[in-house]
């Protein structure tokens, strides 16, 4: 299924922040490939959700954790950034919380 729905100004902002994390990490060397092909096929918001109710912590998630950069990662960018909350529920929400949790970033 292609990403083909009318996204609202919100979720457009989200994608947005997402996008310049991605070219931030770019500049350090580190290019989340499978992060950014989700995002084409799903949208950012659905990325999020898949990727942050998974049992498993994605591979771009410990990367930034070496990199000791977890202020660039999607749930940083959920976290840090209140207006984003409405876009999740709170099941997502706390999944996100937990992870930022367990590596000590909240």
């Amino acid at each position: 299924m292609t990403h083909a729905t009318v996204k609202s100004a919100l979720e457009q902002e989200f994608e947005d922040a997402c996008m310049s994390d991605v070219e931030e990490c770019s500049k350090l060397g580190y290019y989340p490939h499978y992060f950014v092909e989700m995002v084409h096929q799903h949208g950012a918001v659905e990325t999020a959700k898949r990727l942050i109710r998974d049992q498993h912590v994605p591979a771009g998630f410990t990367r930034l954790w070496e990199m000791k950069r977890l202020d660039m990662t999607l749930e940083a960018c959920i976290h840090d950034n209140p207006k984003f909350h409405s876009l999740f529920d709170s099941q997502t929400l706390a999944a996100c919380n937990a992870r930022l949790a367990s590596v000590g970033y909240i």
